[in-house]
């Protein structure tokens, strides 16, 4: 097998072209080099060498970024693209390109790492290293150690403990191992269920973080259920394409079956039947409600309707708040078309122009619609019921707690919280849950 080969030592080749930083402490050094015209690179305590090849030997049954095996004196390593691996567009390789290598040390293993070009070796203080950020880059964040600018160049910084920890990297060398026929490494092989977990368990967190920058969703115990539930489904989804999230459309694709049913719009039959069935039974003259994001007012009637059905003897106030100025404005003039008509608003409805119906001036009499943002303070009297779907997810975690107190002070001793369809208050959070066909409720302990 004929090579093209020449290694040689980090310090001698690219020692003449390290780069400082003036009456800077330069505590920390690093190997560069680009992928796809941008800038990355590697501490270079986990570089061994640097190497040019071709030729590698093919070993089946890898992963697709697994180019070969390569025989560096004597010492027979895996040769993984970064561009493959890191789903980068890359142009189709002639027969016999020379790649350009950088060969690094992970747990007392060796593996070749295949980049566009090997730039040099360039000295910064390890308090100029700042944390990524969750869309930064074209790749996964938690392949990320830190960005940090140097002579006016930003770097990416990989971690490769990180990179090369994976299970796939890890069944990879013990199939090159084994295709090599040389005595198995069982050290390669230990943990790697637990290697699974800890992996799927990165991945839920840097997507939660994404949906935070690109969606403002906010992963909190309130959705963590729901969120781990959905990342095993999306993984699934993407066993061809990588499954962090790059865009708005993609957070968007990530979030379309969080929302509560009916969202956006009157509650259907079938829904309103569930939501019925967990009311509980109050005979208390006045009835009192905070329906908390009510948006344009399609739960808002919804919800008047089944609590006029629910208690008809009683007084209902229902305090209707949302931070959209434009939907709350619109909300006490909403109209239902007649194709939306349910034989259950007929009581409540009086036709319009253009085949429209408006609710009677009894449901719009239980109604206080206000423009109000529920993170300020919020002056609604204490309540039996706190409608508050799909709200919490969509705020700060830290607001989430802050909201979640005020839902407590606010509800009654008998009163019940509602939230969305995929939430649910904290464990050992001081609320009692009670599941009613398709609806769960919470009341305080």
């Amino acid at each position: 097998m004929e090579k093209t080969e020449l290694n040689t030592s980090v310090n001698e080749e690219l020692q003449d072209e390290y780069v400082s930083e003036p009456l800077s402490i330069i505590d920390f050094k690093m190997i560069t080099f680009s992928l796809a015209e941008k800038d990355y690179a590697i501490d270079i305590m986990k570089v061994k060498e640097i190497a040019k090849a071709n030729n590698f030997t093919y070993v089946p049954n890898t992963a697709p970024f697994v180019l070969g095996v390569y025989n560096l004196r004597g010492d027979i390593i895996p040769i993984i693209d970064l561009r493959i691996f890191f789903n980068i567009p890359i142009k189709q390789r002639a027969k016999d390109t020379i790649e350009s290598m950088v060969i690094i040390n992970v747990d007392d293993q060796t593996f070749g790492i295949v980049v566009d070009r090997i730039d040099k070796v360039v000295g910064v203080s390890k308090n100029t290293i700042q944390p990524p950020h969750p869309i930064f880059g074209d790749i996964n964040i938690k392949y990320i150690y830190g960005v940090v600018e140097n002579s006016g160049q930003l770097y990416i910084l990989l971690d490769v403990d990180r990179i090369f920890a994976s299970r796939t990297v890890t069944e990879t060398k013990a199939a090159v191992v084994e295709s090599e026929a040389l005595p198995a490494d069982d050290s390669s092989k230990i943990g790697v269920a637990d290697v699974a977990q800890s992996n799927d368990a990165l991945d839920i967190r840097f997507i939660g973080d994404t949906l935070a920058a690109l969606g403002q969703f906010y992963p909190s115990p309130v959705n963590s259920a729901w969120l781990e539930k959905r990342y095993y489904e999306w993984r699934d989804m993407r066993v061809a394409s990588s499954i962090q999230i790059q865009s708005e459309d993609q957070a968007r694709e990530f979030l379309s079956n969080f929302l509560s049913p009916n969202t956006r719009r009157f509650w259907s039959d079938a829904y309103m039947n569930s939501v019925l069935a967990a009311l509980p039974d109050n005979d208390a003259k006045i009835i009192t409600v905070w329906n908390v994001g009510c948006d344009s007012g399609y739960e808002t009637y919804s919800l008047a309707v089944l609590l006029k059905q629910k208690y008809p003897r009683a007084t209902i106030r229902i305090y209707a708040n949302d931070a959209d100025l434009l939907a709350i404005s619109n909300a006490p003039m909403l109209t239902v078309p007649e194709e939306q008509v349910i034989n259950r608003f007929k009581p409540y409805l009086v036709k319009g122009v253009n085949d429209s119906y408006s609710f009677n001036q009894e449901i719009k009499d239980m109604i206080l619609f206000e423009y109000h943002d529920c993170l300020h303070q919020n002056t609604v009297p204490d309540v039996d019921l706190i409608l508050a779907r799909d709200v919490l997810s969509f705020i700060k975690a830290e607001k989430q707690s802050i909201l979640l107190e005020e839902f407590r002070d606010k509800l009654k001793t008998t009163g019940v919280v509602i939230l969305g369809a995929n939430e649910m208050m904290p464990k050992q959070s001081g609320w009692m849950r009670q599941v009613m066909g398709d609806i769960t409720t919470f009341s305080r302990e």
